[in-house]
Parts: C-alpha cells; sequence; structure tokens
C-alpha cells in the first residue's frame, strides 16, 4: 500500500465488551496487490473493520474476539481468534470473494472456508505474495513462535473462475474444491484443459532441496494448447530460481492438438553432483518422462542444470551463455507401429507399420521442453524393422523424404525406378547417429529392401533442413548382396571402407552398385549420380 486516506474511528463499548469501527472509501490510496484487491490511487475501494470482543466465550477457551473486514462488493473476511496470548491464534474464519451478501459462506466449526467466484484468478500473484509473507515468517519460526499467518489461509477452498493462472498457465472455465493443511494444499479441480486431482506443497524460498515445493498430480487428462505450451516454455526459459518436485500421471495427454498417450513424469530438486564448479547449485533432475501408446513407448530420464554444474553431459556447443541451464535427455522409443505413430503426430500415410528402436543421449541449452537446434548434441542408434515408405508430401514429413529417396525417380532416369516410386519397402533400417551443434551425421545408416540393398553416409542440419549424403544403391539383391547388406557396418570403420572391403572380395556386385550424391534442401533435394572406382591391383590381397 502507498498514499494515505481519510478514515473515520470508533471505539466504543458494548455489553461490557470494547469494540472498533474502522471506515474508509481508502480514495488516495493504492494497494499493489493482486486482482481483484489492485487499486489506483485515486480510485475509491469502500472498505469496513470492526473488531470486538466476544461474549459468552467457552469456559477455558480464554479471551476470543472477532474480526470482520469488507471491501465494498469486492470481498469479505470475518475470523474468530484467540487473543489470551502473545500473538492472536486464530480459530476459524470464512472469506467471501466476489460473491453477494447472500452467497457469504457461514463460519465453519473450525479452520478457514473460503469460497471464490471471479471473472479471473491469477494464482501466480498470489502465490508470490504469500511467499513473501512465508519468507518474513522464517525469523519467526527462530524465535520460536511459528508461521501463524498461515492460520489466515484456506483449510477449505471452493473456487468458479473463467480463467485461473497457475505454474505459467491459463486454464478457462475452473471449478476447484479442495482444502489445506499447513503448507500442503489438496484439490480435485475440473477445467476445459485437465480434470483430477491434485496436490501441491508450498516450498520455501531458499530452503533445502527437500523443502523447494513438490506438485503431486493425478490426472485423466491434460490439455496444452500452442499458446499454453508457448508459456511454459518461456516461463522455463527465464532461468527460474526453482521448480518444484513433480509426481504427475496423466491418463490422456494431449500437447498442440496431438494426442500423446500416458504421461509420467517424475522430477526433483537436488544439489548438482561434480567438483567444486558445481558447489551450492541446484539442479533439476528428471527420474522418469515416460510417455505410453498403444503404438509405442518413450522413456526417459536426464537433468536440467547449469552447464557448468553438469557431471558426464555430453560435449557439444560452448557458447557465451555459460550460465545458462542445460538439459541432458538419456532416452528410448520403443516403437510397434511406426505408422500409426506418425499417423498420431500428424504425419499420416508416411510410413507403414515399422517397429523397433531409437535409443541414445541428447543435450542442448534450454529448458526441457524446448530443444534449441543450434546447441543441440548427442548420438543415439536406430534398428527398425518391416516397414514401408509411402508416397508422401516432402512438406509433411521432410526428414523421412530423405530417408525414402522418393525424390530419386524424379531427379535421375535409374534402372531401379520402380524400387522407390511407389514407396520403399525395407527388411531394416538401421545404424548410429552423431548430433553437433544440430548437425546429424552418420557413416553406417543401412536399408535393406526386397529388391534393392540402400547404404548412405554423411549430414543433415536438422535447423536448416539441409543434407549433404552419399547414398549407395544395389538395386538386385541376392546372396552376395544379401550377405553384404546382412553385415553390420562397424561406425569405426565407416560406408567407405566397407565397400572396398566388399568390392575387393566381390567384385561383380560393384557393377551393379549406383553411388549418388544428394545436396540442397530436405524439400528439393538435389540429386547427381556419382562414378565409382574400382579398387586397384595393389588394394587386392592374394
Amino acid at each position: 500500500a502507498s498514499g494515505n486516506a481519510a478514515y473515520s474511528a470508533t471505539l466504543g463499548v458494548r455489553r461490557g465488551r470494547p469494540e472498533l469501527l474502522v471506515l474508509s472509501n481508502l480514495q488516495g490510496l493504492a494497494l499493489d496487490l493482486p486482482q481483484p484487491l489492485q487499486k489506483t490511487a485515486l480510485a475509491v475501494l469502500p472498505f469496513r473493520l470492526q473488531a470486538e470482543v466476544l461474549n459468552n466465550t467457552p469456559e477455558g477457551r480464554g479471551v476470543q474476539d472477532r474480526l470482520s473486514l469488507s471491501f465494498g462488493g469486492v470481498g469479505s473476511a470475518v475470523f474468530e481468534r484467540d487473543v489470551s496470548g502473545d500473538v492472536p491464534r486464530v480459530l476459524r474464519g470464512a472469506l467471501a470473494v466476489g460473491l453477494s451478501a447472500l452467497e457469504s459462506a457461514p463460519l465453519p466449526p473450525a479452520g478457514v472456508s473460503a469460497n471464490v467466484m471471479l471473472p479471473v484468478m491469477d494464482v501466480d500473484a498470489w502465490q508470490a505474495v504469500l511467499s513473501h509473507a512465508a519468507g518474513e515468517g522464517q525469523e519467526v519460526v527462530a524465535d520460536g513462535v511459528g508461521l501463524e499467518h498461515l492460520a489466515y489461509l484456506p483449510t477449505l477452498l471452493a473456487v468458479r473462475t473463467e480463467s485461473l493462472v497457475l505454474g505459467g498457465r491459463q486454464f478457462n472455465q475452473v471449478v476447484v474444491g479442495g482444502g489445506r493443511e499447513g503448507t500442503l494444499w489438496r484439490a480435485n479441480l475440473d477445467a476445459r484443459e485437465l480434470n483430477g486431482y491434485l496436490e501441491y506443497r508450498q516450498g520455501t524460498p531458499g530452503a533445502a532441496a527437500s523443502q523447494a515445493g513438490r506438485l503431486y498430480a493425478r490426472l485423466a487428462r491434460l490439455t496444452l494448447a500452442p499458446s499454453q505450451a508457448s508459456e511454459v516454455e518461456d516461463l522455463l526459459d527465464a532461468q527460474p530460481a526453482s521448480i518444484p518436485a513433480l509426481d504427475i500421471v496423466v491418463d490422456d495427454f494431449e500437447l498442440r492438438g496431438k494426442h500423446f498417450g500416458r504421461l509420467e513424469v517424475e522430477a526433483i530438486n537436488r544439489l548438482a553432483l561434480g567438483g567444486p564448479a558445481a558447489a551450492g547449485v541446484r539442479e533439476w533432475r528428471l527420474n522418469k518422462f515416460n510417455l505410453s501408446a498403444p503404438e509405442a513407448v518413450f522413456t526417459a530420464s536426464g537433468n536440467w542444470a547449469r552447464l557448468n554444474a553438469q557431471d558426464g553431459a555430453l560435449t557439444g556447443a560452448r557458447t557465451q551463455a555459460a550460465e545458462r541451464r542445460r538439459t541432458v535427455l538419456n532416452f528410448k522409443l520403443d516403437v510397434t507401429d511406426g505408422g500409426a505413430l506418425l499417423a498420431r503426430l500428424g504425419m499420416k500415410d508416411v510410413v507403414r507399420q515399422a517397429s523397433g528402436k531409437l535409443e541414445g543421449q541428447v543435450a542442448w541449452l534450454g529448458s526441457p521442453l524446448k530443444l534449441d537446434y543450434p546447441t543441440l548434441g548427442g548420438a543415439f542408434t536406430v534398428n527398425i524393422a518391416s516397414g514401408q515408405f509411402l508416397k508422401a508430401d516432402p512438406g509433411i514429413a521432410k526428414l523421412f523424404g530423405v530417408l525414402s529417396l522418393q525424390s530419386l525417380p524424379r531427379r535421375l532416369t535409374l534402372d531401379f525406378r520402380d524400387v522407390f516410386s511407389e514407396g520403399f519397402a525395407f527388411d531394416f533400417l538401421r545404424g548410429d547417429v552423431q548430433v553437433d551443434q544440430g548437425i546429424a551425421r552418420t557413416n553406417n545408416l543401412q536399408m535393406k529392401g526386397v529388391s534393392a540393398a540402400v547404404l548412405m553416409e554423411g549430414q543433415a542440419d536438422i535447423a536448416h533442413e539441409t543434407q549433404d549424403l552419399k547414398v549407395v544403391v544395389v538395386p538386385e539383391i541376392n546372396a552376395g548382396t544379401a550377405s553384404l547388406i546382412a553385415s553390420v557396418i562397424n561406425p569405426a570403420v565407416g560406408l567407405g571402407t566397407f565397400l572396398a572391403q566388399v568390392f575387393l572380395r566381390r567384385p561383380l556386385i560393384e557393377s551393379n552398385t549406383q553411388e549418388l550424391h544428394v545436396t540442397g534442401s530436405w524439400s528439393d533435394p538435389q540429386v547427381a549420380k556419382v562414378p565409382h572406382s574400382t579398387p586397384t591391383p595393389k588394394e587386392t590381397k592374394p
């Protein structure tokens, strides 16, 4: 509050008990509080405070009083307190916000009830106010008095609002019923975006990791629209001082209009491990991040911490933002139906069937919810079986267009046009991929089909969607070529050495082999045929 306002105060005695009444319109006083209690100095907000000592106090309960507070039609509060000791102790109370006088809740037998009905309710803003009060209360605790101010907060809560802001997100058409025990809040919540049960233990600023706050949720559904997902990303990009521990299960998780199935998240705040650079540095440890759908299961773990506090993280781009937090993610994707999975992700008719797994580790600067391609690094393996690339619009799934080689018949007149024109069917697709500063590289990618074998090496720029690939195609599968493609290419050897060894042993394979150089963008690749050279006699072993 700032400024000054005229008021009238009346002190009297009623039935032998003292009574105080304060009235004001608060004009001239500005309130820097969240809505609905925010006002400018010029605005008028009728204020009434009445304090009275109660008659008929139950024997042995000491001296009690009643505080009645109202702000016009905005809200009201009533508290009955034991004032026998040095610090008043709340016995029961009731708060009503946005309700008419007829709707104001009566005093409960014990605790504090709150009934709130507002067009907009910003929980984050009020959380900041309460955290400030809790921070001041720590000194009180040190003196052995305790956090008595928490007794004024609701223990029973009913909220109805068209828009509720919580954790940087906006929820719409919200109905909440819950309560509080100390710093632990429990609620059943229904909104357009979610439905289920929540528990939130309020953290204390500057406290140990075990007291940094915790959110527990069991939800039937959770929806993050594009704008809401961006709000969460922006919140994390702002490098918040602390994030609560999470234990969340969602049966139906929807992100940006796509249903990802069942979501399980477990994360904690802790002190980062490592050398002296990590001393006193906090990290957000992601113990579990699982997504389960009928077509695939994604499991991951990792952490999010300041760059100089990482322990065992992948090496990658080091920018001047050394104090930014870095996400490290160990992941595994088990796929039972790749075509159905891509359709779920909005890329329908790109691949038919396909099963297998992708597994590895990736890292980037920034929040866990927002990939940063310029700093993306890591490594993973691909091992997929029994699928077919379909004829798809390159704009739908450009990277899969690179792998499917469907652009080749349009660019060159080849004797294996029929292999790729209608979609390349493969028995397996496997290889190793290294990523550094957003550039993905491989030297051992293999695909085996019924009528052709395909080998790839080169790189792709994920951010700019460009490529520089050497593609080797053997259009006829026979006993010799089948054994060639069945051999796993060691990434330490690479495609060039592997082919040279095969051609030396089986020169006839080389005559049927086509070598191509694919460059340009993913949506408009440039393909050039490359003549291959025959190994010289000195390279041939007797």
